[in-house]
């Protein structure tokens, strides 16, 4: 069938992950996926997927007009039999179809009577985009009256949304029960369904120390009267004429305000721009003479957030400052669509004098730190680099780097010999855990024969759990946890249990072999590994050149 082709391998993982757990009795899912990977595709199938499992109804609901009409349309593409209809201000859906989408505005309006005209106990496939907003007193309206909530239920939730972060300090752990499927933003680009980001950064000089937070993020009415001068402005167009490589671009501002006069400030310089927003009502004339390329600069207040795609977009400047990861994520995700002749996307990051506030940055979706300045180099890149780095200097503080081009020289500062653990890994774990750039905690296994060297890596996730995973001995292992304790406990019950004795001892902090005196099998082979390096034998113990000799042999296995 010519549909079935259209799916990526990732999407028909996702699917065969909800059937799996729906079969083990797992009725509340959440699926984790990229901006721009096509989680519409993957809940369009699902009903197909399930087979005889779930023959009633399905309700799929959305926040936006756009991501509802594009829902419509990839369902209908997909389940060409069934017939779909949209229930969302003047358009009323009828009881009966096959599959409704509906806007939550509409259908989860207080004191609504439109969730009186179905019949709920027809529908056991209820499906939330944007899942991350589903603890919104409009979402759970509908889920209580759907019945995907109750206890004992064989309906079927599944949520979709592309962070895996907590949005706004709300865990989701109250609506759903499990994380069935995860393809991250880092696999995507790797695996070449996602355009990789480049980055270049400009700091201004406004201040943002004293603009409320709310909700996770910055109270918008102050944040705009702080970030919506002149002076700023303008910087932002010469970043992008320096930068933006007469791309088409999309630009985030914070209000109506802002985005008029920053796409005034644009034309005024030489290069038209449009400003839009979510009850424009000329919306829908400007998206489409941007995706026509009769201008390149878009400024936009929120709508390119959620359901707005245009793979053109291959320039994405963030003007309007966000402490929350699933915000800037969004935002970045515009630009990360993959199109021909795209080769990658340039991210601009203005990032304004903020203390006591946590800004995100383009290095923020990797987990590395947001004083961190790129130099327009590709992110994927920079993060392989400072892992590769990271295995070999475990004593590192990698939260100090703020320019790529200070990597060397960060290392050549460091006593290779004075590693320091962070408090939570020596309280939890005898071995040498040390934090994971991409968050959690991470530790290095060495080589044991032929197979190649592996790791753990323990991390939370959106439902307040510890994911757990790794490689031991070409092993795959997965599993999650309550707590981040009990992580600590069950990966490294998993080392023991798969690691021999003299593979152990390599990778436990107090080693009782650890102040001993170097070997001379290890000075050996430590002059084989390091030929062009001065080694000072008469300082080290058997610990340090172990973990050496580990580290380099891990990292030539790779």
């Amino acid at each position: 069938m010519p549909w079935r082709t259209m799916l990526r391998p990732y999407q028909q993982d996702a699917l065969n992950a909800i059937v799996e757990e729906y079969d083990k009795g797992t009725r509340r899912q959440l699926l984790v996926m990229p901006t721009g990977s096509g989680k519409t595709f993957v809940f369009a199938r699902i009903k197909e997927a399930m087979g005889s499992r779930l023959p009633g109804q399905t309700l799929i609901l959305a926040g936006r007009e756009e991501l509802i009409d594009q829902s419509i349309a990839t369902v209908r593409a997909a389940q060409p039999l069934a017939t779909v209809e949209k229930e969302m201000a003047e358009h009323s859906a009828s009881p009966t179809a096959d599959v409704i989408v509906a806007g939550v505005a509409t259908l989860g309006r207080k004191n609504t009577s439109r969730l009186e005209k179905f019949n709920w106990a027809n529908f056991n496939t209820v499906i939330v985009d944007e899942a991350h907003h589903s603890t919104a007193d409009s979402y759970q309206r509908i889920l209580k009256v759907s019945g995907v909530l109750d206890s004992n239920t064989e309906k079927l939730l599944v949520g979709v949304t592309a962070t895996p972060n907590r949005s706004d300090d709300v865990s989701l752990v109250d609506t759903y029960e499990k994380i069935s499927y995860v393809y991250s933003i880092r696999q995507a680009i790797k695996d070449g369904w996602l355009a990789s980001p480049r980055g270049y950064r400009a700091t201004t000089e406004t201040s943002l120390n004293d603009v409320k937070i709310s909700h996770g993020d910055f109270v918008q009415s102050e944040l705009s009267q702080r970030v919506n001068n002149v002076q700023r402005n303008r910087m932002i167009v010469r970043l992008w004429e320096s930068y933006g490589e007469n791309r088409r671009t999309l630009i985030f501002a914070v209000d109506i305000t802002h985005a008029r006069d920053l796409a005034t400030q644009f034309s005024e310089m030489g290069t038209p721009a449009k400003a839009v927003w979510g009850d424009d009502p000329e919306r829908s004339t400007k998206l489409e003479d941007h995706k026509n390329g009769k201008y390149q600069v878009l400024v936009n207040v929120g709508i390119a957030l959620e359901g707005y795609d245009d793979p053109r977009i291959s320039c994405v400047v963030v003007a309007r400052p966000t402490t929350s990861s699933l915000v800037f994520q969004q935002a970045v995700g515009r630009g990360l669509r993959i199109a021909p002749g795209k080769k990658d996307c340039i991210v601009l990051d203005v990032v304004d004098a903020s203390i006591g506030h946590s800004l995100m940055t383009l290095p923020t979706l990797m987990g590395l730190q947001n004083i961190l300045d790129l130099k327009g180099r590709d992110l994927i890149e920079v993060v392989e680099e400072i892992e590769a780095l990271q295995e070999q200097h475990l004593g590192i503080d990698w939260t100090t780097l703020k320019d790529v081009d200070e990597l060397k020289t960060l290392v050549q500062q460091i006593d290779m010999f004075e590693i320091r653990f962070p408090k939570e890994t020596e309280e939890n774990s005898d071995f040498i855990w040390m934090k994971a750039i991409n968050g959690g905690y991470r530790i290095n296994i060495p080589k044991d024969g032929p197979e190649k060297s592996g790791f753990m890596r323990i991390y939370p996730n959106v439902l307040d759990q510890w994911e757990i995973e790794g490689q031991i001995k070409e092993i795959n292992l997965k599993a999650t946890r309550p707590t981040m304790e009990e992580a600590f406990k069950a990966s490294d019950e998993q080392i023991r249990k798969r690691l021999g004795k003299m593979r152990l001892s390599y990778i436990l902090r107090e080693a009782t072999w650890h102040g001993k005196k170097v070997t001379a099998g290890q000075r050996k082979m430590l002059i084989r590994l390091f030929p062009h390096k001065i080694l000072p034998f008469d300082q080290m113990t058997a610990g340090m050149a172990s973990k050496m000799i580990a580290e380099r042999l891990g990292r030539k296995t790779r």
